[in-house]
């Protein structure tokens, strides 16, 4: 009985050991200096909405200036629009 008693308590004393250590690297103390990037290394992403008007907006300077143009164009680039119709889009690929 000693014996089983003696196992009980070293697995006890083993899991709480286990158990603070763990709690103590879990412990954010404020102390550590964390590294923010440069603000020349981050670069603006533009939304789709900003893509689309940009887009847009060079579509009319080269000449597609109607709505029907604007939509066939952007259809064809999604590829839900091909051939004959995708001629423009394929001369003017815009990214």
């Amino acid at each position: 009985m000693g014996r089983k008693f003696a196992a009980r308590f070293a697995a006890t004393v083993s899991l709480c050991a286990a158990t603070a250590l763990l709690y103590g690297c879990a412990q954010d103390t404020g102390g550590h200096a964390t590294a923010a990037a440069p603000a020349a290394s981050q670069v603006a992403t533009e939304t789709p909405q900003e893509r689309s008007l940009r887009i847009r907006d060079e579509l009319v300077r080269l000449g597609c200036d109607s709505n029907s143009c604007i939509q066939t164009y952007f259809a064809c680039e999604d590829g839900l629009l091909s051939g004959e119709a995708c001629e423009f889009y394929r001369k003017h690929p815009l990214k």
